[in-house]
């Protein structure tokens, strides 16, 4: 939506808001006066509320959606929720005096959800946004297999909530650690056993992980490079090696197999020319 209409959203919701209050109150009060009843006559009340309420509904819900909406709707459940406490204090309900209290504490606090809520939620990602920060500031670096996964019956409309538990192999070769989160994923796309992805880690605390779905082209090259590391199934990119040297005639093989061992480990030689070196070697070493 525009922001240039947020302001006349939020000024035509509040309005609707406090002509919804108006009919409300209104409605609710006139129940005290039932001609043969309670009185004989009755006051006129200024506006009529059945032609008001529905005005005030139309003007909180096209506020609602030229912006605003979290105010509006805080707004709306507000003023309906005061304007019956209104009519319960006032003692315009003998009849029920209890209802208006109640109907109308139930919508005060459901006015303050939104405005509560919206802060909690903020609240909430501002912790995991810094969480994840610091994963990746200091956290261990590793690939993470998905071992299990498990439904917990639980959908929001194209979507499930799963508990996934994943085995992450550290970068820097220290012991494997095993997570456990629940997640929400798409019923399209939900994670399958054996698939791998980047992740991070804090070893001390189980609950101090995350892991990496997706990744744009302005990552950085560390993030970059765990994502390679994680689709190559855990072992760091091969950039094209050059090939080893032919041995000197007469080199020892023994030392040749120890130097060929860290070019493999570094990385410099790929599984299969180690092997094919290996087994042209041990021949020789008597192995």
């Amino acid at each position: 939506m525009n922001e240039n209409l947020r302001p006349l959203g939020l000024i035509a919701g509040l309005a609707g808001a406090g002509l919804t209050a108006y009919a409300l109150f209104t409605l609710l009060a006139s129940t005290s006066c039932i001609p043969g009843f309670t009185a004989t006559t009755c006051p006129t009340p200024f506006l009529p509320p059945t032609l008001v309420l529905p005005v005030g509904i139309v003007l909180a819900a096209v506020g609602s959606l030229m912006g605003g909406r979290k105010i509006v709707l805080s707004a709306l459940f507000m003023a309906i929720g005061f304007a019956a406490i209104a009519v319960g204090a006032l003692g315009l309900m003998p009849m029920m005096p209890t209802f208006p209290w109640l109907f109308g504490g139930m919508f005060v606090l459901g006015g303050l959800v939104p405005i509560f809520g919206g802060a909690l939620m903020k609240r909430s990602a501002a912790a995991k946004q810094a969480m994840a920060a610091e994963l990746m500031r200091s956290g261990i670096r590793g690939t993470g297999t998905i071992i299990g996964v498990q439904d917990t019956g639980v959908s929001i409309n194209n979507a499930i909530r799963v508990v996934l538990r994943m085995r992450i192999e550290p970068n820097d070769g220290s012991a494997p650690v095993e997570r456990s989160k629940t997640v929400l994923v798409s019923r399209v796309s939900v994670p399958r056993p054996g698939e791998r992805y980047p992740a991070w880690f804090d070893r001390t605390d189980p609950e101090k992980w995350m892991y990496g779905t997706g990744m744009d082209d302005s990552a950085p090259a560390e993030v970059k490079d765990m994502f390679a590391r994680a689709q190559a199934g855990g072992a760091p990119p091969q950039p094209d090696p050059a090939p080893a040297a032919p041995p000197a005639p007469g080199h020892d093989p023994v030392a040749e197999l120890a130097s060929l061992s860290e070019l493999w480990k570094s990385g410099a030689l790929s599984d299969s020319e180690f092997a094919a070196a290996k087994a042209r070697l041990l021949p020789r070493i008597g192995g």
